[in-house]
């Protein structure tokens, strides 16, 4: 939890005021009940008379307004809170991506990281939200309640603990069978959104194939395995409100029968009983908001572990320990010394075996090989998208691990053998490695790239 307490800093006041202001609309709550009793008791009973009546109501409804302006800016200030929060915490995952290497890009697909910084955080800023509306207001109910429940009839108020541990042994029961089912529902939505984002990617390669037939079979594939785990996890959730509502008639029941003969006996009166139903209903209403809190809570904890993933990848390829920062790429001259790589530490095949190699400013070299030979993985090391398992990449006769990322990749141009158009215009796209480039520079770029002919 430490790690999101820097998400929470800058909202603090919201994190504060929402919870207060909740806790007036809880007050409300349990003033409401007893207001209600006097009516009955005084005004009607004892009579009181019209004016007693009239003053009581009042009374009523200024709490009831009290009540909503409270619970409205509970509601306003638990949005930004739980809002503000996420958005920090999507920026920082994003950031985070953004330093992965090849290597690190390599654990997760991208189907999968695109749930965690959307999906998932979504699923944090819901649950955050209901915390802030809830976590006071529900306990504060449910304390406040069963004070007065005792206040106004102790041995009645006792039919109410009866059924809380048969409630709370339900519930348990619900979030031990649900909880590995959210998990597994969030990889289902991983794998469904893996395979629309490969399917609009290579759209144009599925329909020159003729492949539509087959992708249309795979996406129904992963779309039913999330329909099915969505269903098996809802399945679960389900028994919620059915236990809830089974608890809180057979309360009502007991407490109706049990105080109906007091009524009848002389020993209580009518606004009591009346008063001691709604702080029942309260007292279990807000079990089942507290239920709704846990089993939400199983579900984010899934969410929480898979962003906890992101941010605590070790990222394998930093400047860290650079020890010319400040150098910046002159000449050009690029020599690999023999260089050893493989993507998989535990395969004894090398990808790249002893590569020796010295490629002068100026010079232009042709490597030719067959297709997984190794040709773009020994390219991609000169910029340090990938680090040599032994030997040495040098730049101007410096090791490349001693550059800074952003000055070593600032001076080495790579075309990649898979180039796409970020969104935007065609101008934005050709400035972005330098978005205040003037036009004339990017237009004389575009004929270097003999792409001004069929962009002008």
């Amino acid at each position: 939890m430490r790690r999101y307490w820097k998400y929470a800093r800058p909202y603090l006041s919201a994190f504060i005021i929402g919870p207060v202001l909740m806790i007036v609309e809880v007050i409300g709550e349990v003033v409401m009940p007893l207001l209600l009793k006097n009516i009955i008791d005084k005004g009607i009973s004892e009579g009181r008379g019209i004016g007693y009546i009239i003053m009581m109501g009042i009374t009523m409804i200024v709490t009831a307004l009290i009540m909503m302006a409270g619970g409205v800016g509970g509601a306003y200030f638990a949005i930004k809170a739980s809002t503000g929060f996420a958005n920090d915490l999507r920026k920082d995952m994003f950031r985070q991506i953004q330093k992965f290497s090849f290597k690190n890009i390599d654990q997760y697909n991208t189907g999968s990281l695109i749930t965690r910084l959307t999906n998932d955080i979504t699923q944090i800023q819901n649950m955050l939200q209901m915390l802030l509306r809830m976590a006071l207001r529900s306990p504060g109910m449910l304390i406040g309640a069963l004070i007065a429940a005792f206040a106004l009839n102790s041995n009645l108020a006792l039919t109410i603990l009866f059924v809380i541990p048969f409630l709370s042994a339900g519930i348990y029961i619900i979030l031990k069978i649900g909880f590995p089912r959210f998990t597994l529902m969030q990889k289902k939505l991983d794998a469904l959104n893996t395979v629309t984002q490969e399917n609009l990617t290579n759209i144009r390669v599925i329909k020159s194939f003729v492949r539509e037939s087959f992708e249309e079979e795979k996406f129904k594939k992963a779309n039913t395995g999330l329909k099915n785990s969505a269903l098996s996890a809802m399945n679960v959730v389900i028994f919620t409100i059915p236990v809830m509502t089974i608890a809180m008639n057979f309360t009502t029941l007991a407490v109706v029968w049990f105080g109906g003969n007091q009524v009848i006996a002389g020993t209580m009166t009518a606004g009591y009983l009346t008063a001691f139903v709604n702080y029942v209903f309260q007292i279990l209403i807000s079990l089942v908001m507290v239920s709704m809190i846990i089993l939400n809570g199983s579900r984010t904890l899934a969410s929480v572990r898979r962003v906890n993933e992101v941010l605590c990848t070790e990222i394998d390829l930093t400047d860290e320990n650079a020890s010319q920062k400040d150098l910046t790429v002159q000449h050009g001259k690029v020599e690999f010394r023999g260089v050893h790589y493989k993507y998989y530490k535990n395969n004894e095949k090398w990808v790249l075996e002893d590569i020796n190699l010295v490629i002068n400013p100026g010079e232009t070299v042709g490597i030719i090989g067959s297709t997984g030979s190794g040709k773009s993985t020994l390219v991609q090391l000169i910029p340090r998208l990938y680090d040599a398992d032994q030997g040495e990449v040098l730049v101007d006769d410096v090791n490349v691990k001693e550059y800074s990322l952003k000055n070593l990749r600032n001076g080495v141009g790579i075309v990649l053998q898979k180039n796409v158009l970020f969104s935007g215009t065609i101008m934005e796209n050709l400035r972005w490695g330098n978005e205040d480039a003037p036009e004339e520079e990017v237009y004389r770029f575009a004929e270097y790239a003999q792409a001004h002919g069929f962009i002008s």
